[in-house]
Parts: structure tokens; sequence; C-alpha cells
């Protein structure tokens, strides 16, 4: 058993490792197609002054810090409280992003190389984010909802891995382009099979808790040339009226 988990970790870094040769033989090409940079917004740094129109979401994106974080550092329980006007702590502020008037333009137009991400799940919690958890990198999301619940390719592309890896329990791995893969783990049941195409949005299995895991969810990353990068810089900001909530208490 040990001997089958090694090998099949091993595929992981095999088919992640070819993704990244892959872009290195491009990375002429996308250097061209690379926007222009925007002047950064104002504003002191570890502050914030929340203007109309603002999200947590939108906030912490701009930032990149995680949601949770931000909530946390600033004693916001509900993410609805936000007023303009409120000043507020940005935990760990790095240098923020342009800031962009139309908020629903997602952030990932600024790559011209990624896939239009949907949510992989039509319904959960976001109750884990990017970056160091418990002393190590947690280097995707984790959406919390009912062993069953549908999981959905982010976006179309090709089964480059479908099985077990320690750790991920069962998990798919899609590719999207010759930059960019996504990776669905703990699942249940996984319904596609090897260089299978799959469209954004098609089912390819189910949320279970295999794995390392300490309850049902979905372990959700975006690499792009093998660098896990923050999913919620990429995925569009749910809606009020959207199924996907956020957990207030959540570890960074």
């Amino acid at each position: 058993m040990v001997e089958e988990e090694t090998r099949k970790s091993s595929a992981l870094g095999l088919a992640l490792a070819l993704l990244a040769f892959g872009a290195l033989l491009a990375a002429g090409c996308s250097s061209r197609n690379a926007a222009p940079p925007a002047p950064a917004i104002s504003g002191r740094a570890g502050s914030y002054t929340v203007r109309h129109g603002d999200t947590l979401y939108s906030i912490a994106r701009r930032f990149h810090v995680s949601v949770y974080s931000l909530m946390a550092a600033n004693g916001i329980g509900n993410a609805r409280e936000l007023r303009a006007g409120r000043v507020l702590v940005i935990p760990g502020a790095a240098s923020p992003v342009p800031y962009a008037s139309n908020l629903q333009i997602p952030p990932h137009t600024r790559d011209p190389m990624a896939p239009h991400f949907l949510w992989p799940v039509a319904h959960g919690t976001v109750s884990s984010g990017f970056g160091i958890r418990g002393g190590t990198m947690h280097d995707g999301v984790d959406i919390a909802a009912p062993v069953g619940t549908p999981v959905r390719a982010a976006a179309g592309g090709v089964v480059i891995f479908t099985g077990w890896l320690h750790g991920y329990g069962r998990v798919v791995i899609v590719r999207h382009n010759p930059y960019y893969v996504t990776v669905y783990g703990h699942d249940h049941v996984n319904f596609v099979h090897m260089d299978e195409h799959v469209r954004g949005g098609q089912v390819i299995g189910e949320i279970g808790r295999s794995g390392r895991v300490t309850g049902p969810n979905l372990h959700f990353e975006i690499r792009r040339d093998n660098i896990a990068r923050n999913p919620l810089a990429y995925l569009p900001e749910p809606a009020a009226s959207d199924g996907i909530r956020f957990a207030s208490s959540a570890a960074p």
C-alpha cells in the first residue's frame, strides 16, 4: 500500500513537472502578451480605507491576504458589516494590486493565459484558505460540503491524473493549457479517466473525506507553471445569492 501511494505521488510530481517544462518552452510568448502594470492604489502600508463598492473578498484579493485573516484582524464576524470609510488593518500586507473600478472584472484577466475559472462546487463553505497553516504551506483552499456534493471542472481541459495520492485521497488533476492545472482532492468518487477531455462545469467527482481530512471537503488548487497560486485570485467573487460562503473563524 505504501509503495502504491509513493508511486502515485511521484506521478503527480511528474505530471506537474511536465506542465512546468511546457510552460518554460512557451515563456517567450507569454511575456509578450502580458498587460502593462497600472499604478498601485494609495494608502498607508498595513491599512486601507474602504471605498464604496468594496467587499472583504475584493480587498483581500487586492492585498494578497486571506478573507479569514482580514476578518480576524478587524474583529469582523459578518462580511456584510463592511462600510465605506472604515479603515481596515491589513495583516501582513503585500504591495496591493491595481484598484479596479469595475469589481465585476475577474482578477485572472490580468493573465491572458489563465482560463475563465468557475467555482468547483455550487454550494459549500470555504473553510480553510491558501497560505501557511499549522507551520506548513496549504497549497489551495478547502471547501466544506456534504459527502456526495458534485465536484465540477473549474475550466475545460484534459485529465492528466485520476487516482489515489497520499494526503490528497482520491484526486483528479486537469490540465487546461500549457500553463495551468487544477487539482481536486479528498473525493468520495472520481467520474473521469486519464486523457479524458472535460468541459468547464462538468461533474468530475463527488466530495468525500478520503485522504488526510477532518471532515468532508474539496481541496482545490490552481497551479501556474507548477507553482500553487491562491485560487481566490482567479475565481469570480460569489454574489450574496450564490451558494459559496466563507467561514470567518477558519485559519488563514
